[in-house]
């Protein structure tokens, strides 16, 4: 039994044609480093295992090239082991993977490509070195946040590209018995016109592709857990202000261009600045939103404060850890909404999330919780941690806020309806620029329009002075400001009319990369806006500042055609080679430009799509003309290689009538020896290697090469017609 086993075993692991293309082999050992390389650049595995995949690639690509012929029986036994050994561990790592697979998945392709490399000795197990890194960089491509994953992929494709058309050639070298090179125009310049070509049919194509929620995938990543206790001080801890009170002070703080003032347990209006312009974080998610921090509840004059006294603790040994305020009251008309957040910076030991966190995949055990659903951290948020929210946004309509009545929470008005000492003029302000409306949602929205057309926006506005009251001084005397002054002024003039209002702080949505598909969010980004409550639907967020978005609906209206926000990525690219004022007109104009071209798409994308489909149409049938006027003889001048072609046709209809018809993908060479094995004979191998002389040689071939081809046709055409030795005719086939 065992012996039969071991032979059955050689015979299946004869090896099968040999590759000897040195060429090929090599373009194939490129693309697939690349595609390793890729893989250790997107964060998968660490460099260590990365350099140890490459050389093992290449020495496995090297001893496969050098035992091609031989059938290596010890080491494909071996291989079968390593690769049951792999498995297992991969089984192993899903186990503690289960919110994001593609981690594990790239490590099992990465040791698969190892162990493979070294058994290629067909062309076919080349092949499935190229399917595998081309998986293997699909994985790297989603795992990967940087626009820099560009300059890997163009090598990978150059790589592959060379690599499908030296198998090819290799394939028609080993197919034919005889190779002749091509004359005129070079091989190598079309196949560099295509590859050239391809790169502006992509992008066409990659804006023109609609961006469907429904087709979105999504996984759930986190980092590693961390180690922390289950108890830890319930206060905001800001990198950038390590060394100041947890309370308002007395002057000023400092500005840190690296770090907003606003992440504390208070927010000081008296700082002035502009934040350097780095990134600090990018978010995957299926639309824009703001990404909030936390929330201020008592105005001071001079700045806001977070009075929370009572964190609710939030302890899980396994995720997600699910938030959440004891006696919070339910919300309506909600809908559940993903992000990813990839930290670039240091940030504050807050969690940043689309109000309202519900979920929150965080490699800790412990979290704590307000009742404003600010989410502390025991760790701050350093560069390379990854964490996954689950939110409970609003879905509310402004018809349903405008029918909004209920009674609210206990002790919610007497909160959030808190002025200090002020001028009256601030309360008359608001009671004439929005008293006359009938419910609070146009009141606000009254509020927040006549602060967006009579103020502007003013990142360079004096410093008031230390004790002075910033809503007085903005409404008043400056008369601008920036974010923080338009949303303290709209939440204190909601609160002088009645309506509970607060002031939260985070960031902005950011810039939305068509390449990455994340969310590049800048420490410019930072910002201060206004959450209204209305029974029933609780917080709703609401924006004053001139030029920024409304954080209420960002329903991603439009987002279906982002595909065309890659021309502005491309034009601010291409913009910063020329000076400041062309880069703020390319910017200006690539932004333009991509939003009529994409407002137009999604108005008018069923005639834009009808026209693709006529134009693609047109290309097919003149493609089939020129395709039919150079393969058919008839019209053509009846020269040496006419008459080769139309001797063949007539072989070729011959043999059909005797059974044995020619399949569309069959060589005249593999027609010749189908035919031949079925009839037992030699002649047709014979007549259509002599057509293969006559017609693909590289020159006109002589009048009589075309008479030797005449008298083989012949024979072939005698014998079919001759009756069989018994007598009778011939049987088809």
């Amino acid at each position: 039994m065992l012996e039969r086993a071991v032979e059955y075993y050689r015979i299946i692991s004869r090896p099968g044609p040999s590759e000897d293309s040195v060429g090929f082999r090599a373009a194939v050992l490129v693309t697939v480093l690349v595609s390793v390389f890729a893989a250790v650049r997107s964060g998968s595995t660490g460099v260590p295992m990365g350099l140890a995949v490459m050389a093992g690639v290449t020495a496995g690509s090297y001893y496969s090239y050098r035992a091609r012929k031989s059938p290596r029986i010890w080491v494909k036994g071996v291989l079968t082991v390593l690769m049951l050994v792999v498995f297992a561990v991969f089984w192993t790592e899903v186990g503690g993977s289960v919110h994001d697979l593609r981690y594990p998945l790239v490590r099992l392709f990465l040791w698969l490509q190892v162990l493979h490399s070294f058994d290629l000795p067909s062309r076919r197990d080349l092949d499935f070195s190229l399917v595998s890194a081309v998986i293997l960089i699909a994985f790297a491509g989603s795992l990967s946040i940087s626009s820099n994953f560009l300059y890997i992929l163009i090598p990978f494709f150059g790589a592959g590209l060379i690599s499908l058309y030296l198998g090819h050639r290799s394939y028609l070298e080993s197919a034919s018995d005889v190779f002749v090179r091509a004359e005129g125009r070079s091989p190598r310049r079309a196949f560099a016109l295509v590859s050239l070509a391809l790169v502006p049919f992509t992008l066409a194509l990659f804006m023109l592709l609609p961006r469907l929620p429904g087709f979105r995938s999504y996984y759930l990543p986190v980092s590693e857990g961390r180690e922390t206790t289950e108890g830890f001080e319930g206060l905001i801890r800001n990198p950038g202000y390590r060394d100041f009170p947890d309370r308002f002070p007395s002057s000023p703080l400092p500005f840190n261009p690296n770090a907003y003032y606003g992440f504390n347990d208070f927010l000081d209006l008296r700082v002035r600045g502009i934040p350097a312009d780095v990134i600090v974080m990018k978010v995957r998610s299926d639309q824009p939103a703001y990404w909030r921090s936390t929330a201020f509840d008592r105005f001071i004059g001079m700045g806001w404060e977070n009075t929370e006294e009572e964190y609710e603790e939030v302890f899980s040994k396994g995720l997600p850890l699910s938030v959440g305020y004891p006696g919070e009251p339910p919300r309506y008309s909600t809908r559940a909404m993903i992000q990813t957040f990839f930290i670039e910076q240091d940030l504050p030991n807050t969690i940043f999330a689309a109000y309202r966190p519900r979920d929150v995949f965080f490699p800790t055990q412990v979290l704590k919780v307000d009742s404003m659903m600010s989410v502390l951290t025991p760790v701050s948020l350093d560069p390379g941690l990854i964490y996954t929210i689950v939110s409970e946004v609003s879905d509310v309509t402004p018809e349903a806020l405008r029918e909004a009545k209920g009674i609210y929470p206990g002790g919610l008005k007497e909160r959030f309806l808190q002025l200090p000492e002020m001028s009256p003029e601030v309360a008359r302000l608001a009671e004439r620029v929005a008293g006359g409306e009938g419910n609070d949602y146009d009141r606000v929205q009254a509020l927040s329009e006549y602060l967006r057309e009579n103020y502007p926006y003013d990142l360079d506005c004096p410093r008031q002075a230390d004790d002075e009251n910033t809503v007085e001084f903005f409404l008043f005397r400056e008369r601008r400001g920036y974010c923080e002054h338009f949303a303290t002024a709209l939440a204190v003039m909601c609160r002088s009319l009645g309506i509970p209002a607060r002031l939260a702080v985070g960031y902005d949505t950011g810039e939305f990369n068509a390449l990455t598909g994340y969310y590049e969010v800048s420490s410019r980004d930072a910002h201060a806006w206004v959450e209204v409550y209305f029974p029933l639907f609780g917080w709703i967020p609401f924006e004053a500042t001139p030029g920024w978005s409304d954080p209420y609906p960002l329903t991603g209206a439009g987002s279906t055609w982002e595909g065309f926000s890659i021309m502005r990525g491309i034009g601010s690219a291409l913009s910063r080679v020329f000076p400041p004022a062309m880069w703020r007109g390319l910017s200006r104009a690539a932004t333009s430009v991509s939003g009529a071209v994409s407002s137009a798409v999604a108005r008018w994308w069923p005639l834009a799509l009808a026209v693709v489909a006529l134009l693609l149409a047109g290309l097919f049938l003149r493609y089939r003309r020129r395709r039919g006027g150079a393969s058919g003889d008839a019209g053509l001048e009846p020269g040496t290689r006419q008459k080769a072609a139309l001797i063949f046709a007539r072989v070729a209809e011959a043999l059909a009538g005797a059974g044995i018809p020619r399949s569309p993908s069959e060589t005249p060479l593999e027609y010749g020896a189908q035919a031949d094995s079925r009839l037992g004979i030699t002649l047709v191998g014979g007549f259509t290697t002599l057509f293969n002389r006559a017609r693909f040689g590289p020159e006109e071939p002589p009048p009589e090469v075309i008479e030797e081809l005449e008298l083989a046709a012949t024979e072939v055409e005698s014998f079919l017609s001759a009756p069989s030795p018994d007598g009778r005719p011939r049987p088809p086939g």
